[in-house]
């Protein structure tokens, strides 16, 4: 285990577990512990606006790179949900922590959702920030569309970090650029022969998509449908079904209210979000005015006022 300690409390670890490595960004606190899951093609430095944040409220916080993210390791195989809920467990089995609050964004929403369903031992409470709700296929090739931006800079050899940053700021999924954000993507990038690179290959974002019955475009679905129905329909079943009534938790869901790209295009849609409130049975939820990206990156005072007040009633 590698350990280096960063600015602002933060101390960056290199663990192996299930035959790969991790990589952790721990801020240790008094307070129960919070694990930050971050999003699809996001990695922890994703919380750097949050953790921090939570830190200096006492809580000790726990963000890692997932599986094929930033600088964990990227097998070829094994992704989908359930080898991060093998990775989740190892890593709160590693760190001998008890009774942890799962944060999670998008992608990390849905991954908090099905490890408290699997594991209502090990957690006292989930934070869903802006995903985790079951969709229709109409609002999935919606989503498709919305992260397409995203997608296209996976894979992509940079010249020089203002050359990818400069596409990412042109992006009309990032409204509000600001120093926090550059900061973030600056981060995401690794230097390659030829120049820079986006952390997440694009082999590992066509697996994930693959094991939600999806693809990275959606020409590809018919494809993958053809070569193999069967696992591409178990695929579907599997994301249209959520045991919600089972989480036992308190659970705190924040829906981003503005568009991204289109009207309607939501990553957790108004009725899912409802959903979700009416059968999570320990579940609250407020609606705030950012988008997707604005929920973990915009200075949003009523976000924090949100999760300090839902943390410090599981204390």
């Amino acid at each position: 285990m590698k350990k280096k300690v960063t600015k602002n409390n933060a101390k960056d670890e290199i663990i192996s577990i299930n035959n790969i490595k991790i990589h952790i960004q721990i801020r240790k606190g008094k307070n129960i512990p919070v694990i930050c899951l971050h999003g699809l093609s996001g990695n922890l430095f994703s919380w750097d606006v949050i953790a921090p944040f939570l830190n200096e409220k006492g809580y000790s916080v726990y963000a890692y790179d997932l599986r094929g993210r930033g600088i964990s390791s990227k097998p070829e195989i094994e992704y989908g949900f359930s080898n991060h809920i093998k990775d989740l467990f190892a890593v709160i089995e590693y760190y001998k922590l008890k009774r942890v609050i799962l944060l999670g964004h998008s992608f990390g929403a849905m991954l908090a959702i099905r490890f408290a369903i699997l594991f209502p031992e090990l957690v006292s409470g989930i934070i869903l920030m802006d995903g985790g709700g079951l969709l229709s296929i109409t609002q999935k090739l919606k989503i498709l569309k919305v992260l397409q931006p995203s997608y296209e800079r996976l894979g992509k050899i940079f010249p020089n970090r203002e050359m990818y940053l400069e596409q990412i700021k042109n992006s009309p999924l990032i409204p509000n650029w600001s120093k926090t954000i550059e900061n973030y993507f600056s981060k995401e990038l690794q230097e390659v022969e030829g120049g820079f690179t986006c952390h997440m290959p694009a082999f590992v974002m066509e697996e994930e998509m693959k094991r939600m019955g999806g693809a990275i475009y959606p020409s590809q679905i018919l494809t993958q449908f053809l070569s193999n129905p069967l696992e591409t329909i178990k695929q579907i079943k599997q994301g249209k079904n959520l045991d919600f009534e089972k989480i036992e938790c308190r659970t705190l869901i924040l829906r981003a209210t503005k568009m991204n790209l289109l009207p309607n295009d939501d990553l957790l849609p108004k009725e899912s979000f409802e959903e979700m409130l009416r059968r999570i049975p320990n579940a609250t939820g407020e609606e705030l005015e950012t988008n997707h990206y604005g929920m973990i990156f915009d200075d949003l005072p009523t976000r924090d006022l949100l999760i300090e007040k839902f943390l410090g009633e599981l204390v």
